[in-house]
């Protein structure tokens, strides 16, 4: 008789952890007998396309000058679209690109029945911020601590890699107006330092944030490593006391949170 069982136990996980799927390279490298990270990364875009998500690019006399791909994601009894990536050249940077790459997104969203678009982005990055919430019209009531774990690109290497939740309910009208906020902090842009004041669960508060967050990366990383670790801090208080971002003031580098929001849909990414 054969003897089809395994001398040691074999079990099978599900991974969540980014520092977990980092393992993943040396076996996709063993079991392909590739050296080659980036034809991977192509495939796993091309399968997304295939398999009901949108890969969109964007083509100035037709050279590619910007990119944006998301794929269906499901959690707590919701189905909706994931947008993991949406990028611009550098030369082509604040063109209006990205936002004709967000509007070709949403346009098919719609046509497949979605109703939010959700992504991450770091709440360090103020015209990330003010194109989400304000120019888009998404919301964020969720904070993700250190995300993606350690990445080694220009503008993550260093630091954690925390993310706030956007989301845009693409079929769906908000009120995003507000009238005096309260802020909460200030900021001493020469030295690079915060300081956060008391606060009575106002209505509307302001959070003042650094205009030039890689600017403090490049002066000095422990400083900006201290910036953001007391940013965690912040966002995760008032997201517990049911604060709601609703939206990004451009003229004082500032969020906009709203307590008691009231989103008609509840939230997904607690």
């Amino acid at each position: 008789m054969i003897n089809c069982t395994h001398d040691l136990p074999m079990n099978i996980e599900k991974i969540s952890s980014s520092d977990e799927i980092e393992n993943f390279m040396p076996v996709i490298k063993s079991a392909w007998n590739s050296n080659n990270a980036l034809s991977a990364f192509k495939d796993t875009i091309h399968s997304m396309a295939y398999h009901g998500g949108f890969v969109l690019a964007a083509y100035d006399k037709g050279e590619m000058v910007g990119m944006s791909f998301s794929y269906p994601g499901y959690r707590n009894g919701i189905v909706y679209l994931y947008s993991h990536m949406t990028g611009v050249i550098s030369g082509k940077k604040h063109s209006g690109v990205g936002y004709l790459l967000k509007m070709k997104q949403k346009e098919y969203a719609q046509k497949y029945g979605y109703n939010l678009i959700a992504w991450t982005f770091d709440p360090m990055m103020s015209a990330n911020a003010q194109f989400n919430l304000n120019k888009l019209g998404a919301f964020s009531r969720s904070y993700l601590d250190n995300f993606y774990g350690s990445m080694n690109d220009g503008l993550n290497s260093g630091l954690p890699t925390d993310r706030l939740v956007a989301e845009w309910y693409i079929n769906d009208a908000y009120d995003k107006n507000y009238h005096d906020p309260v802020y909460i902090n200030s900021l001493d842009c020469e030295n690079y330092t915060v300081n956060f004041d008391d606060f009575n669960d106002e209505e509307t508060i302001g959070l003042k944030v650094f205009s030039d967050f890689q600017g403090i990366k490049r002066y000095n990383m422990q400083t900006a490593l201290d910036i953001k670790i007391k940013y965690r801090d912040i966002f995760k208080r008032l997201f517990n006391k049911n604060y709601t971002i609703i939206n990004f003031e451009k003229k004082n580098y500032a969020y906009i949170l709203r307590k008691n929001y009231e989103l008609k849909q509840k939230n997904i990414f607690k």
